[in-house]
């Protein structure tokens, strides 16, 4: 579940973004995206640490694009890498705070990710607390009832239960 969640707003951070590349050039946006591409199929194939590489040349090659950085947030936090991952998220979550505003699905899907990372860290009070963001952002534009909000609150639930 916890994954369909991820792909399903890292989905809604590629259509949004628009992979706004204005500022960089135009051979750093392409091999930006050649990166993005590779760490996309190595992540097909399981295989974590080479889609690691790519997505953090993707979010150097072009740090202008929050899609490249949250995913090599993302990916960190699966490494067990959370120090460099919030690193990335928070990167991510300023581009696209001034870009999009507060309430935007980019916001909540990297929020979600910050949750991820400190409920793995075993700081489920913070985990709680991003995750609470991220909801309430994702319940606003899709409905209390939408199966990814939803899972949204599942995990949030799961995370506050381990709260003592």
């Amino acid at each position: 579940m916890f994954i369909k969640l991820v792909i399903f707003l890292i989905t809604i951070i590629c259509f949004s973004t628009n992979f706004s590349l204005a500022q960089s050039n135009e051979d750093s946006i392409t091999a930006s995206v050649k990166q993005y591409d590779l760490a996309n199929i190595a992540m097909m194939k399981k295989q974590d640490q080479q889609a690691y590489e790519h997505l953090k040349n993707a979010a150097s090659l072009d740090p202008s694009n929050s899609t490249f950085i949250n995913s090599a947030g993302y990916m960190a936090m699966h490494l067990g890498h959370f120090d460099i991952s919030l690193n990335y998220l928070n990167q991510s979550l300023t581009l696209d705070k001034a870009k999009f505003g507060e309430n935007h699905p980019n916001v909540a899907s990297i929020l979600n990710n910050m949750g991820s990372v400190y409920s793995k860290m075993g700081d489920d009070e913070k985990a709680v607390s991003y995750y609470d963001e991220a909801y309430k952002i994702i319940a606003g534009k899709l409905g209390e009832k939408h199966p990814q909000v939803l899972n949204i609150k599942k995990i949030r639930d799961q995370a506050a239960a381990r709260i003592k």
